[in-house]
């Protein structure tokens, strides 16, 4: 492993990209949501994925330059256009303009289409707690779970994110609707570590605990976890695309081909329903939850994001870890 910081890191991300023609600005923000994803510890998510990005890019398969714009459906509704465009782009151009959107109407619904992988959810769902609003925000993927009770893959790991604002803290949780993010698996195979048994199967449906060998994910949770990852897709690929699971680009495969992928984005300003005192209301919720007794072999009750905002906190102190030969692929 090698550690870095986090300005350094981004300076090695931006100097890829633009190296392929994605514009400094772009660069600049693809870097920002990738490192933001590093400095969480959520590392399946962050700078490793840079050289899929590259290939694709040269292959064809993302579009550099799009022409973002938001159409208005309806006053607090609205749909972005992707262009098959970097998905970090694509995604925090949209949210932003949920946000500017959800201030004015007290709530918006943004839907972005043709979009490619766009990272961490988690960063778009922090854009709208900055602004002391809430967030859900979920996309779609290609296939890669085994519904339940099947043996090959369907719908995608259909990650979410919610995030509601406190006086001092923050909800924030950000999770797949697989047993875990796809991107675990290949940090794993970088690391040389094996998986546990319950993430993956392998080509013949039966679990595996080799990183190399998986090739498809269990949904989490099992009939209640399926449940939820259907009803992401129902909300972005059905509604938004009207592209779903086995019909979407594969991610690791037609690198020459744009994603297809669809977004959904829901900002909500808990101050028009008159209650100004939200934030401090959510708050108490927070410090009585921290005040709970923790079970055996736990040290406190925690909220959703806390481990990972602690682990920032930690990587802005001490440097970001990232495998050797990640780095090496940055700094080539």
């Amino acid at each position: 492993m090698v550690s870095i910081n986090e300005d350094e890191l981004k300076k090695l991300v931006i100097r890829r990209l633009v190296e392929v023609d994605i514009p400094q600005k772009d660069a600049e923000v693809i870097a920002d949501v990738l490192v933001f994803a590093d400095l969480r510890g959520v590392h399946s998510h962050g700078v490793l994925r840079v050289e899929h990005y590259v290939r694709r890019i040269k292959s064809g398969g993302m579009n550099c330059n799009p022409e973002l714009k938001v159409e208005m459906l309806k006053p607090s509704i609205g749909l972005v256009d992707a262009q098959g465009g970097a998905g970090h782009v694509t995604t925090r151009f949209a949210a932003a303009e949920a946000i500017k959107v959800a201030q004015q109407e007290g709530i918006c619904m943004m839907g972005v289409r043709n979009n490619s992988h766009c990272g961490a959810l988690a960063y778009y769902v922090q854009m709208a707690l900055n602004a002391k609003m809430s967030a859900m925000v979920m996309v779609n993927t290609d296939a890669c779970v085994v519904p339940f009770g099947g043996r090959q893959a369907f719908f995608g790991t259909n990650p979410f994110a919610f995030g509601f604002p406190g006086s001092k803290e923050s909800i924030l949780l950000d999770m797949a609707t697989s047993e875990v993010a796809f991107g675990k698996i290949f940090y794993a195979r970088e690391k040389e570590q094996p998986i546990p048994e319950h993430w993956a199967v392998d080509a013949q449906g039966n679990p595996t605990t080799d990183p190399n060998m998986a090739k498809s994910l269990f949904p989490f949770g099992g009939a209640k976890g399926y449940g939820i990852n259907i009803l992401v897709e129902a909300l972005t690929g059905l509604m938004i695309g009207g592209v779903f699971g086995p019909h979407l680009t594969k991610m690791y495969g037609d690198f020459e081909t744009y994603r297809d992928l669809s977004n959904f984005i829901l900002i909500i300003n808990p101050a028009v329903f008159g209650d100004d005192d939200y934030l401090e209301t959510s708050q108490k919720m927070i410090d009585e939850l921290h005040s709970q007794a923790p079970a055996p072999g736990f040290s406190k009750v925690m909220i959703p994001g806390e481990i990972e905002s602690q682990a920032m906190e930690k990587s802005r102190r001490d440097g970001i870890s990232i495998p050797q030969g990640v780095y090496e692929y940055l700094a080539g």
